[in-house]
């Protein structure tokens, strides 16, 4: 699991050109693409996003493989162009962050604003299906995204409380803008793949929590209770809380993590 959870994925989004952890800029009025992406979401559905400079032969091969590609997910998803150079759409370049880009590029955003995939200069009929993740997944990617820490609690049922210690950790002052708790339950057919890969075995005697830290990685496996100075513990050991692999101590707190600082400084 020393890749991360998400395989290349962080890896890929960064050569894309995507600031997946810049907020969505402010804006007075919804942009026509902001607008779909919007109703996307509202209604359930993923939205992958066509940014292009131009028309040339590029862009026209990515977008056939995306119409074609989509056209059997009928309502799931939805699929837009923006037009890099369109100042009607500069919010929408800005809050992507793909203004420097390699073009054409294909961005998809899951129902809840998580990126599960950014595409570069070509598009496959499998990357589109790989772009579509399980819920919990796509929760997890939510919040590295936005630079924050996860507890991932893996629950026998549903009614199962969590742990004293996640429960300690998450009202800690120090933790709570910078974390967020993700359950998942064990018996969900639809997260047994990423259950698989968090190495957690299908017939669960106690309960399992994975805390994960930006882009994606474990930093540790929990079975059974567990207690804020474990995960605190856990933490401050590890040099890969945040994206640039600064100490968790110098950089996770309410704010979330930044980047790591340059040696020397302060």
């Amino acid at each position: 699991m020393s890749k991360g959870l998400f395989g290349g994925l962080a890896v890929l989004l960064l050569f894309a050109g995507i600031s997946v952890a810049d907020p969505p800029a402010p804006a007075a009025a919804k942009s026509a693409a902001q607008a779909t992406i919007a109703d996307a979401a509202h209604s359930n559905r993923y939205v992958f996003i066509l940014f292009a400079r131009e028309d040339d032969a590029a862009t026209q091969a990515v977008r056939q493989t995306l119409q074609y590609a989509l056209a059997r997910r009928g309502a799931q998803a939805a699929s837009l162009e923006v037009r890099v150079t369109d100042p009607a759409e500069k919010p929408t370049v800005e809050q992507y962050g793909v203004s420097r880009a390699p073009m054409p590029l294909v961005v998809a955003v899951a129902p809840n604003g998580a990126i599960t995939g950014g595409f570069p200069l070509k598009l496959t009929e499998a990357q589109v299906t790989q772009a579509f993740v399980s819920p919990a997944v796509a929760q997890c990617l939510k919040a590295v995204q936005a630079r924050k820490l996860v507890l991932l609690c893996v629950q026998q049922t549903p009614t199962a409380s969590l742990p004293q210690g996640v429960r300690d950790f998450h009202a800690d002052p120090q933790y709570r803008a910078a974390s967020e708790i993700v359950t998942v339950q064990a018996g969900d057919t639809a997260e047994s793949d990423f259950l698989k890969r968090l190495q957690v075995p299908a017939q669960m005697t106690q309960p399992v929590t994975v805390l994960l830290a930006p882009p994606g990685t474990p930093l540790g496996t929990f079975t059974g209770s567990i207690t804020k100075e474990q995960l605190i513990d856990k933490l401050k050991s590890s040099k890969s809380c945040c994206p640039g692999g600064c100490c968790p101590g110098g950089c996770c707190g309410p704010n979330g993590c930044g980047p790591k600082r340059p040696e020397g400084k302060p």
